[in-house]
C-alpha cells in the first residue's frame, strides 16, 4: 500500500513539472531579451570569419588509440564475463 501511494506521488510529481518548468519566473524576464541579439552577433560573427576550407580534417585533440582500446577492452571483459557465467555441463 504504501509503495502505490509513493508511486503515485512520484507520477503526480512527474506529470506537474513540466508546467512548473513552463512557467515564466524573473530569470527568463531578465535574460530573455538579450538572448536574440547575441544570437545574431555571433552568427555575423562567424559568418565573417570563415577561412577557406582545406582538405584535411581539423585536429580536436581527441585520441582516438585511447577510445579503440577502450573500446576493446570493454568487449574483452564482456567475453570473460560470459565465458565465466556459462553453466558447466559434466563430462
Amino acid at each position: 500500500m504504501k509503495v502505490s501511494i509513493a508511486f503515485g506521488t512520484f507520477c503526480a510529481f512527474l506529470m506537474a513539472a513540466p508546467a512548473a518548468l513552463a512557467s515564466v519566473g524573473s530569470v527568463q524576464k531578465v535574460y530573455s531579451g538579450t538572448a536574440g541579439v547575441s544570437q545574431a552577433q555571433v552568427q555575423a560573427q562567424v559568418a565573417s570569419s570563415t577561412s577557406p576550407s582545406s582538405s584535411a580534417l581539423p585536429f580536436t585533440g581527441l585520441d582516438l588509440m585511447l577510445l579503440a582500446g577502450g573500446g576493446l577492452l570493454l568487449l574483452l571483459a564482456g567475453v570473460a564475463l560470459f565465458l565465466i557465467s556459462r553453466p558447466r555441463t559434466a563430462a
